[in-house]
Order: C-alpha cells, then structure tokens, then sequence
C-alpha cells in the first residue's frame, strides 16, 4: 500500500524537463527584473536634482510591486544641455532682459523696435544652436515676416497698428519656436493650437527652473574639479558684494565732503525711483521668461505624431450641414436678385441704397462661422462623400455672403465715412475669402498645406495692411470735395471728430493745405502766429459764425496731439511717422 501511494505521489520523470524550464523562465525573468531596476537606480542617481531609487520590494508585502508615482521624467539631452551651460542661459538671459528692456521700456513704436526683433531672433536661434538643435531653411518666411512687422512699429504711429503688429510677431514668433523645435511638417491646425497652448503651460511649470538649474550646475561644477574654470559664481558674488559696498562708501564721502554731497543729491533728485522700479521689474519678468522659454522648448514633452480626431458619426455632420446649405441657398438666391442684380423689388419702406447698406457686420460673422464649422467637419467627422458635397455647397455660398457683406461695405463707405473699422472689415473679408479657397481645396485633398497656406495669408495680407497707413487713406478719402458732397451737416461734423482721432500717419493730408481745404483760407496767419489756442481767438480773428468756428477745432486738437508727440520724441523713442508730421508743423 505504501510502494503505491508513493508511486502515485512521485512526480513524473518526463515532466522533469518543463518543471526546470518553467524555474528557469521565473530566474531569467527576476534576472532581469533585477538588472533594470539595478539600471533605472544608476541613472536616476547620474541624473542632478532626481529622486533616490527607491527600496527593494518585499515579497512578502500584499502590495503588487510597479514603478514609483513620484519617480521624475526622465530628461531629455536639450535639459541635461541646459543645466550643462547654465552660465550661458542665465547670463544670456539676463544680458536679454537688459536689452528688451532698453528697446521697450515705455518705447511701443520707437527705432530701437527693429533692433529689439533682430537681437530677439539672433539670441534664440544662438541659444537653440547651443542646445543642439539646428537651423531649419523653412523657416525664412517667419523670419522676414517677424523683422518686417518690427520694422513696420517704428514706421507707424496708429495705436491699432502697434497692437496688432505685437500680437502677429508673438504668434509667428511662437510658430517658428515650434516649427524649429520640432517635426512640424505633418501638424495640422488643431495640433498647432493644442501645441501652443502646451508650450505656454509647460513655460509656466517652469518657472522656478532657473533656481534649480543653478543649484544643479554648481554640483556638477564641484563633481567636476578637472573641467574648466567657470568665473559665473566669482563674479555673481562680486556683483552682490559690489553694490553695498559702492552705497557705503558713497555715503561716507557724502558726508566727507559738501561738494560731492550736492552733486550726488542733484544726481538723485533727477533719478525717478519709479521709473528704476519698473525697470527693475521688467528686467526680471523678462528674465525669468526667457529662460522659461528655452526650459520648455527643451523638454520637448509635445508629441510630434498627429492623432486623427476623424472619429465621429458623419450623419450628425450631414444633418447639420443640410439644414444650413437650404437655408444658405436661399440666401444667396436672394443677394444674386436683389443685390448684384437689382431686379426685384425690395420690401415697403427701403430704397436700394438702404437696403443694400445695412447687414454688413452680420454677414461677417455668419462667414466667419461657416469657416469653423466646416473645418470642424473636416477635422472630427468621417470622410464620407455626401458630406463633402455639403461642404463645397457651404463653401460656395460663403462666397456670395463675403461678396455680398464687401458690397454693401463699399456702398456704406460711399454714403458715409471711411475708418479703420471698415477697412480691417474689407480685410477679413478678402483672407477669408482667400482661405475658403484653400479649405475648399482641402476638402477633396486632405496632402493640402492648409495651416501654412493660411498662415501665409494673414501674414501676407496683414503686413501689407500695416505698411500702407490706413489712417493716411482714411483722411485722404474722407477730406476729398466730391466725397463731402454726400454728406450732410451732422455727417461732416461727425467726420471731423474722427479725423481729429487719427494718428500722426494722416498729418501729410490733415495739415497740408493743399489737400485739407479747411486750412487753406487762414494758413497764412497761421504760419505767422501759431494755431490759436482757444476757440475765442479763432472767433475774434476770423470774426465769423459760431458753426464756422467749431469746424476748426477739430484741427486745432489734432494739431496739438501732434505737436506733443513731436516735443517727447528723441533718439531712443524716434518714430518715422511722427518725423514726417513734424515737418508739417508751423
């Protein structure tokens, strides 16, 4: 009984060989488990700033064994690079700060704009170069279109001008950082967005980067005692004991001496402690901006693959777009006869010059909304033939609306005023006309370029709106006799206040008397006493009615503001625009 029980206990002598393999799988396997722990622990220990490795897992724990919640990212070879020349990116970023701040303290249009764009592009592409990641040919064009928006601040005076001129070289120049960093060559529009808004976010994480790259950098210049001699920290300690000391000793040869007491007070009571505060304060923003920059650039935490969001049911998209298309084509059957043709008759009450004047800004917006719409549908809906069709059909009927919203545009211009409103109007009209053509293209071709090929537009089409001076048309269009013949009492002294509002850029047409004939009766008083200075001087000299009187004051406060900004204007703030208007002073 015994001899079987152990035979039907004993093991098989053919399952021998499995049982070993099975032990010997379970030995390679912690072998090597083993061995990437041992790994991981040795470069997170070579790593600056990492966490220890954490502690041999208990095989007894009821805890399942997995990598550690706070273990860091590992870095990138651009981030080692960047602790690596620390003393280049703290010194250059701060040398940069000094320089912004010399460019664009309270200097919004000044000459040293150019310079400030040109010394910007050269620091970055330097500094990338230093990190190891190379210049790219592609990107020219957003590097002559940044230098020719720089170019043209200095060249203008218009607020409106400058604002938009800023905020096209902050996006283009967050393009090129992107388009330089990575593989950019497949990234579509939503990627581009979701990409800006990452590097943004990751800048912000980094703000406090500079601490610690510091810290990381001393380390290793320590660990490194064989490397070569680095005078950051010599002269970084100079600097620090450098400034107490001078206010020291300033103050013991004050009082030493009542001559050198006086000049140096005279020299404080010229300092403007405010003005050294906001220096002071913009230098450090900027610091720690650049250096941001460059620390989330290096991260490259931004994947480069593009993720096709063409998930969703095309019927919704169908439905939808049906709907509109209807509705659209309706529309557009109407501006044809009514509009472009004038052959049907209008509703009780309206004349063809009223009606074809009014729904300018609503036609805009609609155009502006079919543009998202349809690059929605082309982004996050399944490519399905009837939906194109829809889409072409949309397409088509946005081009009616833009040639519709551009007429009445024009009419209402010719009945009333032209503005600067109106114009950039105009221009969005023709980009999204222009881009519609590229989006209808790409609804048959997805290869298309369409991000570049709308980039191309708008910064095409916007750099040859900021350099033509908008406001020297404005005044040119607005002070011409056969335009003023349409208007009344109340539109003409609406037009002056307007023109009255403009920039330096219409003071070769608001103050030469060829051209404005308001001035030309009295322009030769003018040029021997001045403009007057109040409205009972102009009465008393001229000695006419009240309402004649008040046509002219719109030009005496036009002439005014441009008076002062010629008075405030010196080298570091000199302005081209503002230059030429000068000359047009008596």
């Amino acid at each position: 009984m015994e001899q079987q029980i152990r035979q039907q206990t004993d093991i098989p002598t053919t399952n021998q060989p499995i049982v070993e393999t099975k032990t010997t799988e379970r030995s390679a396997f912690a072998s090597t488990d083993t061995q990437e722990q041992g790994s991981s622990h040795t470069a997170a220990a070579q790593i600056p700033g990492s966490f220890p490795p954490p502690a041999a897992h208990n095989r007894n724990s009821p805890y399942t064994s997995g990598p550690s919640a706070y273990m860091p990212k590992p870095e990138t070879i651009y981030t080692q690079q960047l602790k690596e020349h620390f003393s280049f990116f703290g010194i250059g970023s701060l040398l940069y700060a000094i320089f912004y701040t010399f460019c664009l303290y309270k200097n919004a249009s000044g000459i040293t704009y150019p310079f400030f764009v040109a010394g910007t592009l050269f620091y970055f592409f330097f500094s990338m170069q230093k990190l190891g990641v190379p210049y790219k040919k592609s990107s020219i064009f957003y590097l002559i279109s940044i230098q020719l928006l720089g170019i043209s601040n200095c060249l203008t005076d218009s607020p409106q001008l400058l604002f938009f001129n800023k905020c096209g070289t902050f996006l283009l120049a967050a393009i090129l950082m992107l388009h330089t960093t990575y593989n950019d060559k497949n990234w579509n529009l939503p990627k581009y967005i979701t990409a800006c808004f990452q590097i943004i976010g990751t800048a912000l994480s980094c703000l406090f980067r500079p601490f610690a790259d510091m810290v990381s950098y001393f380390d290793l210049q320590k660990k490194n005692k064989t490397s070569k001699k680095s005078y950051f920290l010599p002269v970084l300690i100079g600097i620090v004991i450098t400034i107490p000391l001078l206010l020291f000793v300033t103050v013991l040869l004050a009082s030493a001496d009542a001559v050198f007491a006086e000049i140096f007070s005279r020299i404080l009571e010229a300092i403007n402690l405010n003005t050294i505060f906001g220096i002071l304060c913009m230098i450090i923003v900027v610091f720690f901006c650049s250096y941001t920059v460059f620390a989330a650039l290096a991260m490259k935490n931004i994947k480069e693959e593009t993720t096709d969001h063409r998930i969703l049911e095309p019927i919704i998209a169908i439905i939808i777009t049906s709907a509109l298309c209807a509705l659209y084509l309706i529309f557009s059957v109407i501006q044809i006869l009514y509009l472009f043709m004038g052959s049907m008759k209008l509703p009780e009450g309206y004349t063809y010059s009223s009606y074809a004047r009014e729904g300018f800004f609503q036609l805009l917006v609609v155009c502006i909304l079919n543009l998202i719409i349809v690059l929605i549908c082309l982004y996050f809906f399944r490519e399905n033939i009837v939906l194109k069709v829809l889409l072409s059909i949309l397409c088509g009927c946005t081009f009616i609306m833009i040639l519709s919203s551009a007429l009445r545009m024009l009419m209402y211009i010719n009945r009333y005023n032209l503005t600067l409103l109106r114009i950039l109007v105009l221009w969005a009209l023709a980009v999204i006309f222009l881009f519609m053509m590229g989006v209808a293209v790409f609804i048959y071709k997805n290869s298309f370029p369409l991000f570049p090929y709308g980039i191309a537009v708008v910064t095409i089409f916007y750099i040859g709106l900021s350099f033509s001076h908008p406001d020297y048309w404005i005044a040119r269009y607005n002070l011409d006799p056969k335009h003023l013949t349409y208007l009344d009492d109340y539109d003409i002294h609406d037009n002056q206040n307007y023109l009255s509002t403009l920039s330096a850029d219409a003071a070769p047409v608001l103050l030469n008397d060829k051209i404005n004939f308001y001035i030309a009766d009295i322009n030769e008083w003018i040029r021997e006493d001045g403009l007057p200075q109040s409205y009972d001087e102009i009465d008393a000299y001229l000695n006419r009615e009240k309402g004649d009187v008040e046509q002219l004051s719109w030009m005496r406060l036009y002439y005014l503001k441009i008076q002062e900004l010629a008075e405030e204007m010196h080298v570091r703030n000199f302005n081209f625009s503002i230059y030429t208007a000068r000359q047009y002073l008596w």
